[in-house]
Order: C-alpha cells, then structure tokens, then sequence
C-alpha cells in the first residue's frame, strides 16, 4: 500500500519538485500590480486542492518568494504533519508548522510557516499565537481568523492570497485586509479544483486581483521585491 506521502505525490503529479515551467509564465499575463510599501508577510489560505496550489505558488524556481508566508490549510491530523514534509520536499523555502510564541521570520527570511491541524495560527506583537477558540466556519484552523490577525497587525504591509477550496472560510479575513490596505489575490474559477473561498471572496468585493494559479507566483514574488 502506497503511503500517504506517496498519495500527495501521485495526486499531484511532481516528482523531486515543482517545474516551474509547467507552472508559471516569464510575466504575469495583465501589467504587475505595485504596493506603496514592501510587504513584511504573505498570508495563504486554501482547501480542497490546496496542497497542488501551494506547491505551484511556492514552488516556483523562477518566481522565488523572499519574505515570510503564514500557510492555513483545512487538514487535519495525522495529514497535517504528512502535508508540512511533503511541501517541504518540493519547494525552495523550509516550511514548518508554527509553534506557540515562536517569532516572525525576519522580513527578507523566506520561510513557510503553516497552521497545525485543529488549531488557529493568528500573528500578534511579531510572533505567531496558536489558540483553541471555535470553530470559523466549521474550520479549525481558520483562513479568516488568520487573515484577520494580519490585517489587524501588518495593514498595508501585508499581502493575502486566497486559494481553491470548498466553502467561504477566508473571504471575511481577505476583505479585511484589502480595507487596511494590503494587496489581496484571488485564485480564477478555470483553475481551481473547487471554486468555493475565492468565488466568495470576489463576490464581497475582497480580492483587488483575479489570478489563474500561473500567475500567482510571478505576481506576489514581484510584490515582494524580489
């Protein structure tokens, strides 16, 4: 019986890594998009075809992120621990699951801190705070509860992207940050598995992009000064 490891990579195709190629354009389609200020996080959210998501967004070689990026992803254990080695494996930046208290990476630090199964990942006072309060829309972890704490903590320093996956967990949290003045990303309907949390998120008015999954990468890795 294949493992679960073996699962995520059968299911996705890669092996030894993400090509790039396969991925993402030398230039995003429509004209790069620019902030006032660099941002100091990125904050991700997805679910049902997440994990291909993320691997393509982070994987990217051509389009490497260079500032920290907080990672919610509806799994839960024992996938979680499985799903953190396996992005792990296939792209550039080191991915960890956030520890209670543990510090923000330094703001040119490209790592990838992602949410512990059945806890919230919020970020406070420039570290990382996991809490057991309930459930957001039926999620724990929450997109929305994390991506409230960024707009709360980093305004318009922040950058929020939100992924395919099934319901409307991140919409409320993306539309908050876009209101204290962060760039908020939207994956397009043609290129999510499940077009459930974007939809949602672009139907309130939260996303100021819409982006098919290739040029995800070449966007934020150029909003992030690379």
């Amino acid at each position: 019986m294949r493992s679960v490891l073996n699962f995520w990579k059968s299911d996705l195709s890669i092996e030894g890594g993400v090509d790039a190629t396969e991925h993402s354009p030398t230039q995003p389609a429509d004209a790069p998009l620019t902030m006032a200020v660099r941002p100091r996080l990125i904050a991700i959210g997805a679910s049902t075809g997440g994990p291909r998501a993320v691997a393509a967004v982070l994987g990217d070689r051509l389009h490497p992120i260079s500032i920290p990026v907080l990672l919610v992803l509806h799994v839960s254990q024992p996938l979680g621990s499985t799903v953190i080695a396996w992005l792990d494996s296939v792209i550039p930046a080191t991915v960890t699951e956030a520890r209670h208290g543990e510090p923000l990476p330094g703001p040119r630090e490209a790592r990838v801190i992602m949410a512990p199964a059945d806890r919230h990942l919020i970020v406070r006072g420039g570290r990382l705070w996991l809490t057991d309060d309930p459930h957001a829309h039926d999620c724990r972890p929450s997109v929305d509860v994390l991506l409230h704490s960024v707009a709360e903590a980093y305004g318009a320093r922040a950058v929020g992207c939100l992924l395919t996956g099934m319901g409307r967990d991140g919409a409320e949290g993306l539309l908050a940050m876009q209101r204290a003045g962060a760039m908020t990303l939207a994956q397009d309907e043609a290129s999510s598995t499940v077009f459930g949390m974007p939809r949602e998120a672009i139907r309130i008015g939260a996303a100021r992009k819409v982006l098919p999954l290739s040029d995800i990468a070449p966007t934020i890795s150029a909003l992030s000064g690379r």
